[in-house]
């Protein structure tokens, strides 16, 4: 009887180290400050909406409020955690305080029964507070019957919301809450968390340990404190990099970098050398998110110059087109990991389309074709640009002469574009011609019969003509002809 005791009274981590005060709260100072600041000046709001992501501490702050909103002793803007009120709310006996799930309660009924309940005035606290988490999942009629409530609610009900899909909450029901909108935490917050909780619970923890569960937490505190748990049970509370590695399925810096050193040399054997290391299917996500990881900070200190990570220098010589193709191709596939029957498969064919890829006969091919069969229009609206700046170019001509971009506009065009707007223009022509160092460089030189809004007027007439000349043929229109004698005056195609 007493293990059973022992084991009934143990609390996992992310339940026992629930904020229970604002102070307490990790990476939401903006929503903790806006929240103090109304309780000091006793001018709480009588809905409130909390939005984010999972585990980011949505209800946790929905009940610190709560708390303060009802505390005896309230200092600050804190509950003191003592008066009956707060100590209610914190053993869940609180009958002024309703938590409920609108997952499992979602229907007009439920919202109906609830509703009924608002007019009773509170037990023994100042507010009667409503917490319905999830508050997205509730249908549109009991949405609906919530409006006139929250439109009009009685002086000592407050309704409190909790959701992670902003988006999907009527218009309606918005306009007459107060958003607080919750971040993600920052993996700096989430390593002093982890390091004071680790502290106290006496639990070792290497710094790069460390590091890598605040960096697979994806910015939740909640996921945080759920792998420190299977991690904690499976290391004896000794905690290494190599086994948080081994848990969550996390490679190796070193094979990561090994996979793209070698696609880099296109050496096929030391490539697969690497890939028979992996027999873990649960690493092969991480090895995607890894391996993009690594070519987003190789192409960031490409541009900018400032190593964002260690890894070896000599994977900048990688061309910045390449490294783009091989985060489009990472980015495509891992969509199909989770249900994919053989993801090392899946992984293995990617890197195959990595390496068989010829980037420098694509290049060179590009360069080669392109005085001749440059296609400006085609270009320009494959660029996705601001719509008043494309509206701009559709009078101009442009073509490449070397690493240059000649952009040709009318004086009249050419006054309207700025620094921005050719910033933008260089940096996407770089991207989709894959030339680092290509430089717009803009004159007025203009001729309007090659600009792209010509060329489309021509393209329209010539594809008008063609229709028209196909109508005028046709057996159906003579026979019209013959009895009523009209004419085409003009066909729109546009």
């Amino acid at each position: 009887m007493k293990t059973n005791k022992k084991q009934l009274s143990y609390l996992v981590l992310a339940r026992k180290w629930r904020p229970k005060t604002f102070s307490e709260v990790v990476g939401q100072d903006h929503v903790v400050k806006a929240l103090q600041n109304s309780l000091i000046n006793d001018s709480a709001h009588q809905a409130f909406l909390f939005t984010g992501t999972r585990g980011v501490g949505k209800t946790s702050l929905a009940r610190i409020l709560t708390k303060a909103l009802n505390c005896e002793n309230l200092v600050d803007g804190e509950p003191c955690n003592e008066c009956d009120s707060c100590l209610s709310i914190n053993n869940n006996s609180s009958i002024d305080f309703q938590e409920i799930d609108a997952a499992s309660r979602r229907g007009i009924s439920e919202t109906k029964e609830l509703l009924e309940t608002i007019p009773y005035m509170p037990s023994s606290s100042k507010f009667k507070v409503y917490l319905i988490d999830e508050v997205h999942m509730l249908t549109k009629e009991s949405f609906n019957s919530l409006l006139k409530t929250l439109e009009e609610p009685p002086p000592h009900v407050i309704f409190m919301f909790a959701t992670t899909e902003f988006s999907q909450i009527p218009a309606t029901i918005l306009s007459r809450c107060l958003q607080l909108n919750l971040n993600s935490v920052t993996t700096e917050d989430l390593r002093k968390q982890l390091s004071l909780i680790y502290s106290k619970e006496k639990v070792k923890c290497e710094d790069s340990a460390l590091t890598l569960i605040s960096d697979a937490a994806n910015g939740s505190i909640r996921d945080a404190l759920t792998i420190s748990e299977k991690i904690i049970s499976f290391s004896e509370r000794n905690i290494t990099s190599s086994v948080v590695r081994e848990v969550l399925g996390i490679p190796d810096d070193e094979l990561i970098q090994g996979i793209l050193k070698n696609l880099k040399d296109k050496n096929s054997e030391e490539l697969f050398k690497i890939l028979d290391e992996i027999n873990n299917d649960s690493s092969i996500k991480s090895i995607f998110i890894n391996l993009m990881e690594l070519i987003k900070n190789i192409s960031l200190t490409q541009f900018s110059n400032i190593k964002k990570d260690s890894f070896d220098p000599s994977l900048l010589e990688i061309d910045p087109g390449i490294l783009q193709i091989f985060y489009q191709l990472c980015l495509v596939n891992i969509e199909y990991i989770d249900d994919f029957p053989d993801p090392k498969g899946l992984l293995e064919m990617t890197l195959l389309k990595m390496l068989a890829f010829d980037f420098e006969e694509k290049k060179n091919l590009i360069f080669d074709e392109m005085p001749n069969e440059f296609d400006w229009p085609r270009l320009l609206n494959e660029l996705k640009l601001s719509k008043v700046f494309s509206q701009h170019l559709m009078q101009s001509n442009a073509f490449i002469n070397q690493k240059d971009f000649i952009l040709s506009l009318p004086q009249e065009k050419k006054v309207l574009i700025n620094d921005k707007n050719i910033k933008d223009l260089e940096l996407k022509l770089r991207s989709m011609l894959s030339v680092k160092d290509l430089k717009v460089i803009v004159n007025t030189n203009y001729d309007v019969l090659d600009s792209p809004m010509n060329i489309k007027e021509e393209n329209q007439k010539k594809n008008n003509e063609i229709i028209e000349e196909k109508i005028s043929s046709s057996k159906s229109y003579k026979k019209l002809v013959s009895e009523l004698n009209p004419k085409i005056k003009k066909f729109d195609n546009s």
